[in-house]
């Protein structure tokens, strides 16, 4: 095969690396004017290699490319060429051209060019007040839209919005714990009639970079003048994670939990929040009769609502397994009896702890102590958490897998653990 990929400096590979693939496949763009893919990947672990796919870059016939790497994520090599097909001749116009990208695309690597992206962004009910980051702005539209323009690092506009596309995930995922609610980038086709409990032009934008006061919080949302808050420490974390080519093992680990936190909430929506908020009317006896209306967004997905309990409960509680290996020892064995000196319920237990403030016997350990089996039982088990035989008459039977021993409808508050859960991973992302 053809191998074109200068050996890296060992003290870059881990930084040079992503980049590296990134700028090479823009470079492919920029010459051959596309690099399309049959994309089937699979890695070959004893020749240490990867095997991407088969790339269209306007030639006659597709090109099967291959990577292989010295240890984990360090790529040593890039490969064209011989996978079901021909190998190509080094010295030819396209293996020149290859080896032409190859060295452009190393030269390039850690020089991306800087774009700015924008895209509106709903929530539920509200816009987020007006912040400003040194990678970001958020910029309050009519409610519940806003703006989200960020700063992205690429090598050409196919590769920016695909990073986009990555980091504004992230974004969304903390703005959801920042304040209990629910995020999604906004297609043309989804700004039709969003229900909103607001009206923007009765209320002024807070100044830019409100943030919120009491950090204590645990429900209802933070607002200004009907606005969604979010405190500083959201601010200077998200420029970080914006700023950095790779993150840290408990930046990762803490947005991985504030994407569990994210879905979760999603699937809780579809039990709090189907129907909102669209006017009152007052009539002369004084009375006030409130309009509710249900949100167009969870009008085909209402059907769906039914295990929508179950799969929220399981994500959060999973939120806290995650958001609990930040700063934690790894867990070790004992020598006698090879059981883990230290469990997973354990770990999560003394996160709760920490992060409630709790003292050994206070209630809510026990209560995610239960939610922590049950979770377990749910997953490898199959072990139902809710009884939806109810139809407005009880029914009392045995089930030995409750906490009561008997069938229960509901054994939780999903709105409960969204408060408790979101409260933790924002007193924790203090110390991040």
């Amino acid at each position: 095969s053809l191998r074109m990929f200068r050996c890296l400096d060992p003290s870059s590979l881990n930084s040079a690396t992503p980049n590296f693939l990134r700028a090479f496949w823009a470079e492919l763009r920029n010459r051959f004017g596309k690099c399309a893919w049959n994309y089937q990947p699979f890695k070959d672990g004893t020749s240490q290699t990867i095997f991407l796919g088969w790339a269209d870059i306007n030639q006659e016939h597709v090109i099967p490319i291959s990577l292989t790497y010295s240890q984990r994520a360090i790529v040593s090599g890039i490969h064209f060429g011989e996978q079901f097909g021909e190998p190509i001749d080094e010295t030819s116009e396209l293996g020149q051209q290859l080896k032409a990208a190859t060295d452009k695309a190393y030269q390039r690597r850690n020089s991306p060019d800087t774009k700015i992206l924008q895209v509106p962004v709903s929530s539920l009910y509200r816009s987020l007040a007006p912040y400003s980051g040194q990678w970001f702005e958020i910029s309050p539209d009519q409610h519940p839209v806003s703006l989200l323009k960020i700063k992205i690092r690429a090598f050409d506009d196919i590769d920016a919005n695909a990073e986009f596309l990555r980091v504004s995930s992230y974004l969304m995922d903390i703005l959801s714990v920042e304040t209990n609610s629910l995020f999604w980038l906004l297609v043309q086709e989804d700004g039709q009639d969003i229900a909103s409990d607001m009206e923007s032009k009765n209320s002024a934008y807070p100044e830019v970079n409100t943030f919120v006061s009491d950090e204590e919080w645990m429900d209802d949302l933070p607002n200004c003048n009907g606005y969604l808050l979010i405190s500083s420490q959201a601010i200077r974390f998200l420029d970080r994670i914006l700023s950095k080519n790779e993150l840290s093992a408990d930046e990762e680990n803490f947005i991985r939990s504030c994407h569990h936190f994210h879905i979760a909430r999603q699937q809780d929506a579809l039990l709090h929040d189907r129907l909102a908020f669209s006017g009152e009317q007052n009539s002369e006896d004084g009375a006030t009769t409130l309009f509710l209306q249900e949100n167009p967004r969870f009008k085909s997905t209402s059907m769906l609502s039914r295990r929508a309990e179950e799969i929220a409960t399981v994500l959060y509680v999973s939120t806290i397994e995650v958001a609990s290996i930040i700063g934690s020892n790894p867990s070790e064995k004992c020598i006698a009896c090879d059981q883990e000196k230290y469990k997973i319920s354990a770990r999560v237990v003394d996160y709760v702890k920490k992060y409630l403030v709790l003292e050994e016997g206070h209630h809510l350990i026990k209560v995610f102590k239960s939610h922590y089996r049950k979770r377990s039982k749910y997953l490898h088990a199959g072990v139902v958490l809710n009884d939806h035989s109810y139809t407005g008459t009880t029914i009392p039977r045995l089930e030995p897998s409750s906490d009561s021993g008997v069938s229960q409808k509901t054994s939780f508050s999903v709105a409960n653990l969204r408060e408790w859960i979101g409260y933790m991973l924002r007193q924790q992302l203090k110390s991040m």
